[in-house]
């Protein structure tokens, strides 16, 4: 089975298509007799046709009337309907045939055939055929031929059919769609954790058929290369912002020496700039994530600790929420998140209130609401990418200006791949923006495995 699954598709196709004719033929040579032995109209007819002639036989051997009692006594017992006539009492018009001839005049007048059959089963029949024996000179039996239902005529043909084509083919389509695509939907699913996690090492597992074993081993090259060129732009990043940093405290220093006040201002001021957006570049191309550890926190002190030290630097930021709440979570990783969001809120708005809630589905759901003016349901969206700055006409710099927007696209990162959660935007009533975090219910810690918070007294 294993060798089948690794063929080649359109060896998979072949071998599944000798399958079928071989079923097909298994399947019809076991079941056409049961169907046409007993549904066949030509065997129904010849043996109504044999009773027939033997009735006819012994009703001219009988002697007496008592005898001929018995003979149609035994014939309605087989299931023949006939009856004993003086041969002066039959219609004169009537077609009369010696008993040599009843087996071959049935066999005509039972004969069928598609056209026939397709009449009656449309039109019906309204009474049976007579076939008058004459079987000597004073006697006659008059035989009623059998209505067989037109069903009988289709339904053999209609069975085989099912059994010998349909039933084949969709055990066929379903077997091998199953056998080709079940690789492909691991395959799928395999690319689409590789987006979502960001790890490209070695994700699409080479199973299945050879062509899928190909790609999927094309694809894992291909992951390779670009996880080596994304680690080689960092490091030469990293590098590159590590030595900037030894030209602008030279130009620093220099700018201190200026005669010129107003001159020297606008040095330093220019420095620290560039200053703030290399440290900015080099923490977003540095992953939080890359050394986080999932460990049991207070997650409820861990947001009233970030509202606390914006406090204590003049930006008004308050929490709300449940006192103690246990969950397991990357801690420095989801608190750069949510500093980010509070920061990026600050510069807009004049109050910022972090929020944390744990829903009934277990989830836990973290808010960060502002007063601030809000964003279009364009924004809304374009925010999230990176280097994008709703208001441009903000100059950069740590103290009142605007970042290089990198806030909110890091932030999301580290929800949703960080913690398999969902950051979304929405409208603050009457102004402002809210950003919900969703972090699912896997996350939180079990009650009876509590953690270890130390209790106030």
């Amino acid at each position: 089975m294993r060798n089948f699954r690794r063929a080649s598709i359109q060896n998979q196709i072949l071998i599944l298509a000798t399958l079928l004719v071989v079923l097909v033929s298994v399947v019809a040579t076991a079941m056409e007799p049961f169907i046409y032995g007993r549904h066949d109209r030509g065997f129904q007819n010849g043996l109504f046709a044999a009773r027939a002639a033997m009735i006819a036989e012994q009703f001219a051997e009988a002697r007496s009337a008592e005898g001929e009692d018995v003979v149609l006594e035994r014939a309605a017992a087989l299931g023949i309907t006939v009856q004993r006539t003086p041969l002066d009492r039959s219609g004169a018009g009537e077609q009369r045939i010696p008993p040599s001839e009843l087996v071959a005049r049935i066999g005509a007048m039972l004969a069928d055939n598609v056209l026939t059959a397709f009449h009656r089963f449309v039109m019906g029949q309204s009474h049976p055929d007579v076939l008058t024996v004459e079987i000597d000179g004073k006697r006659a039996l008059v035989f009623q031929l059998p209505v067989f239902p037109s069903y009988l005529w289709f339904v053999p043909a209609a069975a085989s059919g099912f059994l010998k084509i349909v039933i084949p083919l969709v055990l066929l389509a379903y077997f091998s769609s199953r056998l080709i695509t079940e690789p492909l939907r691991r395959f799928a699913a395999a690319a689409k954790q590789a987006c979502m996690e960001g790890n490209l090492e070695q994700p699409f597992e080479p199973d299945g058929a050879a062509e899928i074993r190909s790609l999927a081993e094309s694809l894992n090259v291909m992951s390779d290369r670009i996880q080596s060129m994304a680690e080689d732009r960092t490091r030469m990043l990293s590098g590159v912002g590590h030595d900037l940093r030894t030209p602008l405290t030279r130009l620093r220093m220099r700018a201190e020496r200026s005669a010129e006040p107003e001159l020297r201002s606008l040095m330093l001021a220019d420095i620290a700039t560039l200053s703030f957006m290399i440290d900015e570049c080099l923490a977003y191309f540095k992953d939080p994530l890359v050394r986080a550890v999932d460990r049991k926190v207070d997650i409820s002190s861990l947001l009233q600790t970030i509202a606390t030290d914006f406090a204590d630097t003049g930006v008004d930021v308050s929490f709300t929420g449940p006192r103690r709440l246990a969950f397991i979570c990357k801690p420095q990783a989801l608190s750069r998140a949510i500093t980010n969001l509070v920061e990026n809120a600050s510069r807009y708005a004049a109050q910022v209130e972090i929020g944390l809630e744990c829903r009934n589905d277990g989830g836990i759901e973290i808010r960060v609401s502002d007063n601030g003016p809000g964003l279009t349901d364009e924004l809304k969206t374009k925010v999230l990418e990176p280097f994008f700055k709703a208001d441009k006409s903000r100059q950069i710099g740590a103290q009142g200006g605007s970042g290089l927007g990198l806030g909110l696209p890091i932030a999301k990162g580290i929800v949703t791949k960080g913690h398999n959660g969902e950051l979304t935007l929405l409208d603050r009533k009457p102004s402002g923006l809210v950003v919900v975090i969703d972090l699912p219910a896997g996350q939180l810690a079990q009650p009876e495995d509590p953690p270890s918070i130390p209790s106030s007294h």
